[in-house]
């Protein structure tokens, strides 16, 4: 556990600094977390966007971009279409959380929190369903269980922040 604690800070100090320099990354899963000497790197930010408005709250789309595995509820559903006409799905700092929170589930659990539904469809309709419970085993430190809880809540307005 001690190995996952300091992995976990890590990985929070990470997208802490890109929320600072007003970066989302948008596409936070494990293989975009490397150890270099030691020390974790975040990389692969193919699908980043910087946040040009005062509001750095969200980012839109013009396509549904990630990994579904570790994509947030509202980037999956929040789309609307912007002045042009062209449906555009939003993003922000909190869905980076929400795939941390998954990252994490996967580090304590050994599977991401969707990993029991199978296909497409039916990953999504659980991400996406509030009454759609997340199982969180015991035998987990409690402030684990906690952190994951914090991470993963499907209203980005009460989701934790970093």
């Amino acid at each position: 556990m001690n190995f996952i604690r300091l992995t976990w800070q890590q990985m929070l100090t990470a997208v802490h600094s890109i929320h600072e320099e007003r970066i989302i990354h948008s596409d936070l899963k494990p293989a975009n977390f490397l150890f270099v000497r030691g020390a974790l790197k975040l990389i692969d930010f193919g699908i980043a966007k910087a946040i040009e408005r005062e509001d750095t709250t969200n980012v839109y789309r013009e396509t549904l971009s990630g990994t579904l595995s570790y994509m947030s509820p509202e980037a999956i559903m929040d789309t609307s279409t912007n002045p042009k006409g062209v449906r555009v799905n939003k993003c922000g700092r909190a869905s980076d959380i929400w795939s941390l929170g998954c990252i994490l589930y996967q580090m304590v659990y050994g599977k991401t929190p969707f990993a029991d539904c199978h296909g497409i469809p039916q990953k999504v309709l659980a991400i996406t369903n509030v009454n759609h419970l997340i199982n969180f085993p015991d035998g987990v430190d409690e402030s684990a269980i906690d952190a994951m809880k914090l991470c993963l809540e499907r209203n980005p307005k009460i989701r934790a922040t970093i």
